[in-house]
């Protein structure tokens, strides 16, 4: 990605704090030129630096290090989910249900999005009912996705604007929809949103991203995730408006237009959210066994071996990289076979040059880890998922059985191998949080899955730009682009080597960058400045 039309252009000196940069530990200093860093140092040698730069900021005692990548969000939706109807904390349908109504009573008229609900986290698991919904916001068009964003609970209103909606897999005449059906009235739930309600939507997600020291997202789009304009809306916004840059994904077969219409929004990648399969907690998760609560289901299976073959290889031979959706064993299995057949036929070298990827990877087994270390395949994970549903009971138990829930998120596996991991919330599934991500990573529920603080934290940052081919971003060295965050942080400690939540070592002795120690009661990092491409796009301190 070439810098935006706000790139920077003056020359700015940070003293007086901690800077993390592996390439000068002990740096309490650094000159930016520009949309580049140019030096590094103590405070000491930053006076040679002072009478050039045309700002200069004490940092007291502030911490310096590279801004997050989210390598994976839905733009438009968390903003619509961070300004609308949030059900991620309901824990009940009737409580689902009261917001329903109350909100369905503040807003007069137009579509009603709501996001979050997941009745694994309930008491009395029962799913809402069509009949429920239309009681609730009588005549009204409601889309309420689950936390997953694989089902959702749908008004009559909805179905009866989307013509053939019940002859397609994964209708049901009374409960949420699955599968096509879902994917159906998804799109026409979307379509529905204004322009200028979805570029508020857009501002607002990239405003709140940038808050959390965030420089940088991976839009995962395609034809029922989001649609052309918006991706195209999304990608002119990132180039002319101060905020994260965004990279867009197009998930959308190359054998049915997906490339063409890649370069037509300026897609970074054809692929993301190409769905092999759907979702464990909407039991659309294609695994190789049945699910524990359900024996007479597999799940869904979205895309065949061939097409995800053929795919690859149309990708390839164009210069693009691909991704896959995947979460089941089965579906993860499909999508690494469908690499190692691409570099049978055009060389695994040249398979490699691209850094494809691999998105959420939950079930990957010991083979796929290999195939994909050798062909250079990247794991875009989640952490987050594991904290919400990796617990004793939780979802992944519940869908699973304890076995193969311990088997999930395999993080620390896949970095031992040598494969390159990028972090992301999969917001608004989780909460833009990349904090509580590199938090989640070290207290992986499997403890054999548990990263270190400094590898999580590279993960989420240096591992999201070579997501996208970007392998000078990430650190904080000369000659590296400017994408940078400031942080309140009461200290920055040692990790201990046993599982308490210390965090990053700052022994002078070990010559190593430290970073902030996090609570154990989650309390993270308060985010004072957010800078890319050398221009600040968030900022709390004064003048």
């Amino acid at each position: 990605m070439t810098s935006p039309t706000w790139s920077g252009n003056e020359r700015v000196l940070l003293h007086g704090g901690t800077i993390y940069s592996p390439v000068s530990p002990f740096a309490t200093a650094m000159l930016i030129d520009g949309d580049a860093v140019a030096w590094l140092g103590e405070d000491s040698a930053a006076d040679a630096h002072r009478d050039s730069a045309d700002v200069v900021v004490d940092l007291h005692g502030a911490l310096v290090a590279p801004g997050f990548v989210d390598a994976h969000v839905h733009t438009t939706s968390t903003g619509l989910t961070l300004t609308g109807l949030d059900l991620a904390s309901t824990n009940s349908l009737q409580e689902v249900l009261e917001l329903l109504e109350r909100h369905a009573r503040s807003l007069s008229s137009g579509v009603i999005l709501g996001h979050g609900w997941d009745e694994t986290r309930w008491s009395q698991a029962r799913l809402p009912s069509r009949g429920e919904l239309d009681r609730a916001a009588p005549g009204r068009v409601v889309y309420l996705s689950r936390i997953d964003v694989h089902s959702a609970a749908v008004s009559s209103a909805l179905l009866d604007a989307v013509p053939g909606v019940r002859d397609l897999g994964g209708f049901h005449p009374d409960l949420p929809l699955t599968q096509q059906a879902h994917h159906a009235v998804r799109e026409a739930a979307l379509a529905s949103v204004r322009p200028s309600q979805r570029r508020e939507a857009q501002r607002t997600a990239r405003r709140h991203a940038a808050s959390l020291g965030i420089v940088a997202m991976h839009e995962m789009a395609g034809p029922s995730i989001s649609g052309l304009d918006d991706l195209s809306d999304l990608t002119t916004l990132s180039s002319t408006e101060l905020g994260p840059a965004v990279f867009g994904y197009w998930g959308e077969l190359a054998q049915e237009g997906g490339i063409d219409r890649a370069r037509e929004c300026g897609a970074y990648a054809v692929g993301g959210d190409l769905s092999v399969d759907g979702a464990l907690g909407s039991r659309t998760a294609c695994l190789s066994s049945p699910y524990a609560d359900a024996p007479d289901s597999n799940g869904a299976r979205y895309l065949t071996s061939e097409a995800i073959a053929e795919h690859i290889l149309l990708t390839t031979d164009a210069g693009f990289q691909s991704a896959f959706h995947c979460i089941g064993d089965a579906a993860c299995q499909s999508a690494v076979d469908g690499y190692v057949s691409a570099a049978r036929t055009l060389g695994a070298d040249r398979v490699r040059q691209l850094g494809h990827r691999l998105e959420h990877a939950e079930m990957v087994s010991d083979e796929s880890i290999a195939a994909m270390a050798d062909l250079g395949i990247i794991a875009s994970m989640q952490p987050m998922f594991d904290a919400l549903w990796g617990n004793r009971g939780g979802m992944y138990e519940q869908r699973l059985g304890r076995t193969r829930a311990t088997s999930m998120n395999r993080i620390a596996d896949l970095t031992a191998a040598g494969v390159v991991v990028a972090l992301g919330s999969d917001s608004p599934v989780t909460a833009l949080g990349p904090w509580e991500a590199v938090r989640a990573a070290m207290l992986h529920h499997n403890p054999a899955q548990r990263v270190s603080a400094r590898s999580a934290f590279s993960a989420h940052t240096r591992g999201g730009w070579r997501a996208v081919g970007r392998t000078d971003a990430g650190v904080l060295a000369p000659g590296a682009p400017a994408h940078y965050a400031l942080w309140d942080v009461a200290d920055v400690v040692v990790q201990a080597p046993d599982e308490r939540l210390a965090a990053w070592s700052t022994d002078p002795r070990s010559g190593t960058p430290g970073l902030p120690a996090m609570s154990t009661d989650g309390v993270v990092p308060q985010c004072l400045r957010t800078v890319a491409f050398g221009r600040t796009i968030h900022d709390t301190l004064e003048a």
